[in-house]
């Protein structure tokens, strides 16, 4: 049973590309220098993340690798987190160089700046 809350489910992931503008367009911003975070409220009963890794920062090896590091992050903490928020969480630049230690420290980070922690 205590597994459960540490899996990474379907229901917790933004995919399409209007979920992804429309948390841009109205959501609030919480900056770091290894990474963004956009955040908007919602009605629902889940958090639900989306990751977004451009380009710029590296080949297809280095983006997935980027990718898989923060939904393991993710899925360690979203026990911890508020329900009823879409997150957007956007790679930059320093953060392809970093170990699983840096994206949990970035994560819980940017997570505490935007309160979204449970009391």
């Amino acid at each position: 049973m205590q597994r459960k809350k540490f899996t990474f489910k379907k229901i917790n992931k933004l995919k399409s590309k209007k979920s992804f503008q429309f948390v841009y367009g109205k959501g609030r911003t919480v900056v770091d220098p290894l990474s963004v975070f956009y955040i908007l409220a919602d009605q629902g009963e889940d958090v639900k993340i989306g990751l977004a890794v451009g380009k710029k920062l590296g080949c297809a090896v280095v983006r997935n690798r980027v990718k898989r590091l923060m939904r393991e992050v993710f899925r360690m903490h979203q026990a911890k987190l508020k329900k009823g928020y879409h997150i957007v969480w956007v790679a930059r630049q320093k953060l392809t160089k970093a170990d699983l230690k840096t994206f949990e420290r970035v994560f819980l980070r940017l997570v505490k700046r935007a309160a979204l922690l449970q009391e």
